[in-house]
């Protein structure tokens, strides 16, 4: 028997209007066994005429009903002393009283029927009474004790080799490690219980498992991989004709689309779902479908529309007395009147479904409940209640481990504390929230690449946050600290390598505000005691005692609350750091210092606002980090962004737009920098961009009269702690070996590269009669270009490619590069390249290295030169589009030239040679290195044209990666 899908109340992620409408997962709890019998005792067969009676009544939601019948079967079979018969009335009338929300009684009834099974020995009965024990626990929000239950059910079914019980308790499992936020462990135990479901050819179970592993992806953010996990449960439901999982698997399918923003798409699904709700008068999912068909008009800003049906939806709950579907409607209606900013009445609803809550003894309706009652508060300004609900709220999230919830409160708080300018308790609260959000990444490294990514865009924003006022606070290093740890992250979902960046150790508190802690826990701890003892009737004994202890608490946090707000104050006159370097911040100072006349730039994209964070080398202070604050809104910089690489990635673009538009993007992120660049002498720039500002190519920035190329060299980096400054190429030509790869031939979707032979033979210097190569080496061209051709890297310094590539932003691993042979080049083949550490420098003279894609905030820019990064090589050229052959072999040839000359670092010899281009000198003429792509000409007679390089299309697509020396 599954149990019954219910609708939480909506939550609100943070004081912007950032939503959450999960429905608890479908488990199937063990069922009764119904006796057979042969006997004419006409008792005997009411009693089980009665039991199957109130199992069919239960199926359709009738609750009440179902409770009669069991109760009658069960005084009959006490009277006639059928203990197994009186074990599965017990049974029944703990699912009973589950589905109407009074789940102490449940376990009443659970634990008599456990005793009664163990009394006869029968063991399916005995897993039986022990899954749905857990079931109730599961319910109270008691996670640790359902968790205790499961594994015996599970324990038990192994033992008696009851597959279908032990799919169950699998299951149940699962569904607990959910809710502790544990979502790998959840999908997990699902993938087992799905196993198991197959195995047996349980197709109804097969389909509660893969609507759980819908409901796990979902809650991840992963709304592609939980919509093709609930169209795959919706299959299964229809296949087998069961029209509950069919009316759920459409419910869910419509809480994904919602939750993508799809709301027409969510409307018919749930318009679906109600109607097979009502054909088979299942009552309760009726009241999910209305409630959800409430929850898609309120993100529609339809609030009357929504307010209608989240009546309906309560309306239904409290007719079939289901009090946790009662609850979460009263929480709906609170939330839809908190939009209309009728804030009275959404406190209204808000401590009606508070007080539904802790009469189920539902603990995580209570910690919601608590949470939008202090949303409501702080919206009308009265932060000191708001902060108490939020406190409670906090408070029920780690006594029920409710990590997300836990993350979620300490993030609000640090909202709430920020608009009542205490800025520094704000930054321990966001920190906190930041260190929760780590350990539950820790915990999920294991999923797919797109789960991990979705879950990081979820809670991005805290990190963004706290840097933001990190940096009003002047506290930088700080600031850059948060950067990179979001960059790591963002590195770690899309490449799935969990080795990004190394160790991460979320946002660490300094030895101030280390200190504020204890006292707040202690008064989060007296506050949750004080709460249940108020709560207990008719009277608590140690209401004054526990009233004084959070007294005295309040005054010790206050008092370090002062101190922290002091002792901030104070450091930061004499250091805006304030801590020591950490490591990532070491890190930094080292790219600074690693050249004389070196700035290292952060930009930090919000939504309001644009960061500039940088640390320049400023005299006898050595290395200072300072930030500039741009009001450019993140829709505009990304708009502007954007019609920029439309103009760079098309050579017939007005060259005067073209400029116009860079000249755009310069003034917000060169301009505000660039009396600090001037004053320090500063040649050498290096970023570590961020969201919509990777898709730049920074060179091709234009201030007025010159590109920044034509002012300064540039390269960019991935993290601070993944770049290596210490190694450096040998200024002796002799010791740089080239490997040079090319590809020139035709492969199979690939067009021919003829420059490509001329591009390797001025590169590279072999023991060929009349070789003039630049570089020493060896030069394997077209079928001698093959895996093998990379078995003596350990003789190389630096490795050249010159080929056709592609980028799969949606899957990195499927990248690839075209080997000589016709074969790929893929990422799976790099990461086994051991000998990588002595290579210094890889040019990809390809198309799209660093680019895959169009993506919101442009992480897949790393391309395939992370995946040399992370092998020890310490530079990656790369492309951002789309390169002309021949002006790519022009460009090369020249790069090279300049390395050559051993007075050069990497990022200058690049300056110099894109500098060449945009004199006016040489012309390209040739194919695209990427999908087949022909340069139209002007008077579109000629697919392939001749024309002068000064358009940044030709000399700006190449970028330098990692240590640019």
């Amino acid at each position: 028997m599954p149990s019954r899908l219910k609708s939480t109340g909506l939550t609100i992620a943070a004081l912007v209007l950032s939503l959450t409408a999960p429905l608890l997962p479908t488990a199937y709890s063990p069922l009764p066994v119904f006796a057979q019998t042969s006997t004419n005792s006409a008792s005997k067969a009411e009693a089980d005429r009665l039991l199957q009676q109130g199992t069919q009544q239960y199926d359709i939601s009738q609750f009440d009903a179902a409770f009669q019948s069991w109760q009658k079967s069960l005084q009959i079979y006490r009277a006639i002393k059928d203990r197994l018969g009186e074990g599965q009335s017990l049974g029944g009338l703990g699912l009973a009283y589950h589905s109407l929300g009074n789940y102490a009684k449940a376990i009443e009834y659970q634990e008599q029927h456990l005793a009664v099974a163990r009394e006869i020995k029968n063991r399916f009965g005995e897993g039986a009474s022990l899954g749905n024990l857990g079931l109730a626990y599961y319910s109270l929000g008691n996670y640790a004790k359902a968790i205790e239950y499961h594994e015996q059910s599970l324990a038990v079914a192994r033992e008696i080799k009851n597959r279908f019980g032990e799919g169950q308790s699998l299951g149940n499992l699962g569904l607990a490690y959910y809710s502790l936020g544990n979502y790998a462990k959840a999908i997990e135990y699902h993938e087992q219980s799905l196993a198991v479901a197959r195995e047996i050819k349980n197709r109804l179970g097969e389909g509660a498992s893969l609507g759980n592993l819908g409901l796990a992806y979902y809650s991840l953010g992963n709304y592609a991989k939980a919509i093709e996990y609930h169209e795959q449960s919706l299959a299964v439901a229809r296949e087998i004709k069961d029209r509950f999982g069919e009316g759920a698997s459409l419910g869910n399918l419509g809480l994904a689309y919602y939750s993508l923003g799809n709301y027409a798409k969510a409307i018919e699904y749930q318009e679906q779902s109600l109607a097979v709700a009502r054909e088979i008068k299942n009552r309760f999912g009726e009241g999910q479908s209305l409630g959800n068909l409430g929850l898609a008009y309120y993100s529609l800003g339809n609030y009357a529309k929504a307010i209608e049906y989240q009546e309906q939806s309560l309306a239904v709950a409290r007719e079939i007395k289901d009090r946790f579907g009662e609850g979460a409607s009263l929480g709906n209606l609170g939330l839809a009147y908190y939009s209309l900013g009728n804030y009275a009445k959404a406190i209204e609803y808000h401590e009606q479904s508070l007080a539904v809550a802790r009469e189920i003894k539902n603990r995580l309706g209570e910690g919601q409940s608590l949470g939008n009652l202090g949303l409501a508060y702080d919206s009308l300004g009265n932060y000191a209640k708001a902060m108490e609900y939020q406190e409670q709220s906090l408070a029920v999230a780690r006594e029920i481990k409710d990590r997300e919830g836990e993350g979620l409160w300490l993030s609000n708080l640090g909202i709430t504390l920020a608009k009542q300018q205490q800025p520094e308790l704000a930054i321990v609260f966001y920190k906190q929230s930041v260190s929760v959000r780590e350990t539950i990444r820790g915990d999920i490294r294991k999923l797919p690449r797109e789960s991990q990514e979705s879950y990081t865009q979820t809670v991005a924003g805290t990190y963004r946050r706290l840097a933001d006022l990190l940096l009003a606070q002047g506290r930088v290093l700080e600031a850059q600290q948060v950067l990179e740890l979001l960059k790591i992250q963002e590195l770690r979902n899309y490449t799935r390598d969990t080795r990004a960046g190394g160790e991460t150790k979320g946002a660490p508190l300094n030895a101030i505000e280390a200190p504020i802690i204890p006292p707040f826990d202690n008064l989060i701890a007296l506050g949750i005691k004080l709460t249940t003892c108020e709560r207990q009737k008719p009277y608590c004994a140690d209401r004054d005692q526990l009233l004084s202890q959070r007294n005295q608490a309040t005054d010790q946090f206050s008092q370090q609350a002062d101190r922290l707000r002091t002792l901030a104050r104070q450091g930061r006159d004499k250091d805006p750091a304030q801590l020591q370097q950490e490591e990532l911040t070491v890190a930094a100072y080292k790219i600074v210092q690693s050249q004389p006349n070196t700035v290292l730039i952060y930009p930090l994209v919000l939504e309001d606002k644009l960061w500039l964070v940088y640390g320049l080398q400023a005299g006898k202070r050595g290395v200072v980090f300072a930030s500039k604050e741009i009001p450019v809104s993140r829709k505009d910089l990304s708009a502007t962004v954007t019609q920029f690489r439309q103009l760079l990635e098309d050579p017939n673009s007005d060259i005067k737009q073209l400029q116009q538009t860079s000249q755009k993007l310069y003034g917000w992120l060169i301009a505000p920098l660039r009396p600090q660049l001037d004053a320090n002498g500063i040649q050498n720039l290096v970023f570590s961009l961020d969201r919509s500002t990777r898709y730049v190519p920074i060179s091709a920035l234009y201030d007025g009269s010159q590109y920044l190329a034509q002012r300064f060299s540039l390269s960019t980096i991935l993290t601070a702690g993944l770049t290596d400054t210490q190694d450096k190429l040998s200024p002796n030509l002799a010791d740089n070996a080239v490997l040079g790869l090319g590809l020139s031939n035709a492969a199979p979707g690939f067009p021919a590269l003829p420059n490509v032979v001329n591009e390797l033979n001025a590169i590279v210097r072999t023991n060929k009669p009349n070789s003039k190569g630049i570089f020493q080496g060896t030069e394997r061209l077209n079928g001698d270009f093959s895996l093998n051709a990379f078995k003596d890297l350990l003789d190389y310094r630096i490795l050249h490619m010159a080929t056709h590539g592609k980028f799969d932003s949606e899957d990195p691993e499927k990248s690839f590069l075209v080997l000589g042979d016709g074969n790929h080049l893929k990422v799976t083949d790099i990461k086994k390249m051991n000998d990588l550490g002595g290579i210094h420098l890889v040019v990809l003279s390809a198309c799209e290295t660093a680019q895959g894609g169009p993506d919101k905030e442009g992480i897949e820019v790393s391309g395939l030169s992370y995946y040399f990064l992370t092998q020890n090589v310490k530079s990656v050229m790369a492309s951002l589009w789309k390169v002309n052959d021949a002006s790519t072999s022009q460009l090369m040839q020249q790069f090279y030239k300049n390395l050559a000359t051993g007075k050069m670092s990497k990022a200058a010899a690049l300056q110099t040679a894109q500098l060449s281009m945009i004199q006016g000198e040489g012309t390209a003429t040739g194919q695209s290195r990427g999908d087949s792509f022909k340069l139209p000409s002007t008077d579109g007679s000629k697919p392939l044209i001749a024309r002068d390089l000064r358009h940044p299309y030709y000399w700006a697509p190449f970028i330098l990666i990692g240590n640019g020396l």
